[in-house]
């Protein structure tokens, strides 16, 4: 029923139905005029209407379907007149003899009952007569052209400002889903992002924890369980639950946390004054620079103040971790994690976030803030 209701939609306000509304006002206006006449029998005024509306129609799409746009809107005007011309003058002679053969053998016949465009046509085919009647009927049919010209031409600018606004609205689609695929694109790239080590120490602190019979070992495996089940299957969305982020970040930091044995001087903070959604990961290069720099000499005293706090719509992802740089531009610059992270969030929010870096002594400040309205 739907498709039914849009088809009709379609034809109602298209060019076909336009065109049927407009040859039946035409006749319409011209049976009204057969309706005064009481000499003749109206079917034969519809034979002679018939005729002339016939050649009426051929002359106008003639021009509306051939010549206009095939030389005059291509600007070959040339073209177009060297064809129009003998249209009109092949047509102004045509019509000016069936009307008279018409007015021949029907002299009561009244001509504005049955031709679209009207001229004095008398029955004697002498030659001044027959070429005075056509130049007439030639200046007719020449502003008939004119007319019809002019209606196509607002037709076509009409068509072209629609398809001008769908090929805009097109367009504007295109880049929102090439920005999409590119949010994907660099959301597997950033769960990619996940650093090898993190399995290997995680794999091998489950390992001494079998060991001992630790009865922390079935938590860790069902917390890293849990972690590569969501990179895997369920990080794949535009926004996710403020829960399940927050569910997966402890899981993560757990798991970090198995390998030290010095914890007091870390601080974790994870919360929000309502509950939310927000894009997945955006938490995964902070925390990876966290546990990769800040606890890289588990034989040095180490410090973590981590914080992913959403309050009045906006979101603060901050670290501060106690550091021991290498010499590299990527130690330095916080690495492809952070790189990726800046990228995502020009797409997320472009002109809504800042991300700052700082050294001060032997700390290392990242600190993120989103508007998130």
């Amino acid at each position: 029923m739907k498709k039914a209701l849009q088809l009709l939609y379609r034809f109602l306000t298209g060019r076909l139905f336009r065109n049927i509304l407009f040859w039946f006002a035409f006749f319409n206006l011209q049976y009204n005029n057969i309706q005064e006449n009481k000499v003749y029998d109206n079917k034969l005024y519809w034979l002679f209407a018939v005729i002339t509306n016939s050649l009426a129609i051929i002359y106008t799409y003639t021009n509306n379907l051939y010549l206009v746009p095939r030389f005059l809107v291509k600007k070959r005007y040339g073209n177009y007149f060297v064809r129009a011309i003998p249209l009109v003058i092949v047509f102004s002679i045509v019509y000016t003899m069936i009307l008279k053969v018409i007015l021949e053998h029907f002299p009561l016949v009244k001509i504005y009952q049955i031709s679209p465009i009207t001229s004095p046509v008398s029955n004697r085919w002498t030659t001044s007569d027959f070429i005075n009647e056509a130049g007439w009927y030639a200046v007719g049919w020449s502003v008939w052209l004119l007319l019809l010209t002019g209606a196509w031409y607002m037709n076509y600018f009409q068509k072209t400002q629609k398809d001008s606004v769908k090929a805009l609205r097109d367009a504007e689609l295109m880049v929102l889903e090439a920005k999409k695929q590119q949010q994907l694109t660099e959301l597997n790239f950033l769960k990619a992002q996940l650093n090898p080590h993190f399995l290997f120490n995680t794999l091998n602190n489950l390992y001494a924890l079998s060991l001992k019979k630790s009865d922390d070992a079935p938590d860790a495996i069902l917390q890293l369980s849990s972690i590569l089940r969501y990179l895997l299957y369920e990080s794949n969305v535009e926004t996710i639950a403020f829960e399940k982020e927050k569910e997966i970040m402890e899981a993560y930091i757990d798991l970090e946390l198995l390998r030290l044995t010095d914890k007091n001087n870390l601080s974790f903070i994870i919360s929000t004054d309502k509950q939310c959604s927000i894009p997945p990961l955006l938490w995964l290069p902070i925390l990876e620079n966290v546990f990769k720099h800040g606890t890289r000499i588990i034989s040095e005293s180490h410090a973590v103040d981590y914080r992913f706090i959403i309050e009045n719509n906006k979101l603060l992802i901050y670290s501060k971790n106690n550091c021991k740089f290498l010499n590299t531009k990527e130690d330095k610059e916080g690495g492809i994690g952070l790189t990726n992270l800046r990228k995502r969030l020009d797409l997320l929010y472009p002109g809504k976030h800042s991300i700052s870096t700082v050294t001060e002594d032997n700390y290392y400040i990242i600190e993120v803030n989103i508007d998130l309205s």
